[in-house]
């Protein structure tokens, strides 16, 4: 078995996101005014990539939001329910989520997700795994390979399933888009989210009083006003 499917459980402090900016939790209750205009919505919330992303490499079509993330950063543990919201109230514009391998950790649950599409439980088992990772932050240590395998038990895929797929050639062929595309981007962390191909969001310049519905009304707006 490669080494990147032995997930040990170590005892030191997890790797930071290395985002550089706390995402906020959304407060239930709070709205964002309507705002004028388009450009009064966008506004230096965005910075146009140097190389935009190939739409078709992506099998994309504008409008579309892509999601860079991994399932041991607590930021995209606590942007999921926001990303969720988005996704269901914005069913036009196509969403596609990578799992950024930029390092041989990280690498190790990219190829979980990866695994997890091509076994069909992606949909399904998706919330489980990042709440195990975010119940052993505690610890603070990452799950074994066991622990992860366990949680698809119910589905009927087996730990030997599991680490198949994770060496696929499928896989890996994903793995290095992902890397090539995180890289592409002058990506430093995650979460990441690219609209269009073209702009990465700058959570930083999102309303912190008010982020959950700046989110949702900035993105939205950036991904329908090209």
């Amino acid at each position: 078995m490669k080494n990147y499917l032995l997930i040990a459980c170590l005892a030191l402090s997890l790797l930071g996101c290395d985002n550089g900016t706390q995402v906020p939790k959304p407060e239930p209750g709070k709205q964002v005014a309507q705002a004028e205009t388009t450009t009064d919505i966008l506004a230096d919330k965005f910075k146009p990539l140097k190389a935009p992303f190939p739409n078709h490499e992506l099998g994309a079509s504008e409008p579309y939001v892509v999601e860079f993330f991994w399932f041991g950063c607590s930021h995209c543990y606590g942007l999921e329910p926001l990303v969720k919201a988005f996704r269901q109230s914005s069913p036009d514009i196509q969403f596609i989520a990578i799992p950024a391998a930029p390092n041989p950790r990280w690498e190790i649950e990219a190829r979980i997700y990866y695994a997890m599409q091509a076994l069909g439980i992606e949909e399904s088992h998706h919330d489980r795994v990042f709440e195990l990772y975010d119940e052993l932050r505690k610890v603070p240590r990452y799950p074994s390979l066991d622990e992860v395998a366990n949680l698809f038990s119910d589905a009927g895929v087996s730990k030997e399933e599991l680490v198949q797929q994770m060496d696929s050639e499928e896989v890996s062929t994903k793995i290095e888009r992902s890397k090539r595309l995180f890289k592409q981007a002058e990506l430093t962390g995650v979460p990441a989210l690219v609209v269009n191909g073209k702009y990465h969001l700058d959570f930083s310049k999102l309303s912190g009083d008010q982020f959950a519905a700046d989110f949702m009304e900035t993105l939205r707006a950036r991904a329908l006003n090209q």
